[in-house]
């Protein structure tokens, strides 16, 4: 009788397992997390489970509980890149920078020619200051990865943080960078209009601000930026009329 029950309770795990799989691939997170807790209750335990259940949860926002599954998934496999990368990706979004970077370096020490764990690692080190590690984590996501929507991202973030670092000029051409990937990224028109701002270039400034605007209208940052600009301009009415659209926006 033990041994017909131990086999339901396997048939019944590997059944959850096939469903929380087939669940994830068609998007229905919360759903899959619930097949694959089924099943760790019914003695399931693998890098699957706990890795595809903390990118559903990351993908839900919950990152805490995400952290806690991919630490279990790494305790499991130490040597996955993906694993460290989502678990990097999760830090930083709970402000646990820091250690974001050690997760990103230990995915670069298995796999160093990943863009995107370049890119990540170098957000990660942007947020405590460290502008300059920031850079060479860019420039090294560009020289693996110079276009498409990784290129892209790593430009706009390079000029960022040389915006830090009080280097407009550079950082201007960072931007110009991003946007020769995609004219239609809202975020390095934006910032490419703050670092003139900052140079006192205010009417190419609008410009900026006024492409992001026209591409995304409902950008409320580009909407006040746009004001401050023309208030720099002494174009108060229209300084008003775009800090009235931002406020209406919710910023």
């Amino acid at each position: 009788m033990a041994d017909m029950d131990d086999k339901m309770s396997e048939e019944n795990r590997d059944e959850d397992l096939i469903m929380a799989d087939a669940l994830y691939a068609q998007g229905d997170f919360e759903s899959a997390i619930d097949a694959w807790e089924r099943a760790e209750r019914r003695g399931a335990n693998s890098f699957s489970i706990f890795f595809k259940k903390g990118l559903s949860l990351r993908r839900l926002g919950r990152y805490k509980e995400a952290v806690a599954s991919l630490e279990r998934a790494l305790q499991i496999d130490t040597r996955n890149p993906d694993a460290w990368r989502a678990h990097a990706f999760c830090c930083s979004q709970m402000d646990r920078s820091a250690q974001a970077v050690s997760s990103c370096e230990k995915a670069l020490a298995i796999d160093p020619n990943n863009a995107r764990t370049w890119i990540l690692r170098g957000f990660a080190l942007h947020r405590i200051g460290q502008y300059e590690r920031a850079i060479e984590s860019y420039a090294r996501a560009i020289e693996l990865c110079p276009m498409g929507a990784d290129g892209r991202r790593a430009w706009n973030n390079r000029g960022a943080a040389l915006d830090n670092l009080n280097r407009h000029e550079d950082a201007i051409e960072s931007y110009d960078e991003a946007l020769m990937i995609d004219p239609f990224d809202i975020y390095p028109w934006n910032n490419k209009g703050v670092a003139l701002g900052i140079l006192s270039r205010h009417e190419d400034a609008v410009r900026c601000f006024q492409k992001a605007i026209e591409i995304e209208p409902l950008y409320a940052t580009a909407w006040k930026n746009l004001g401050l600009a023309y208030r720099a301009l002494h174009r108060d009415r229209e300084a008003e009329e775009a800090l009235s659209r931002a406020r209406e926006l919710g910023l």
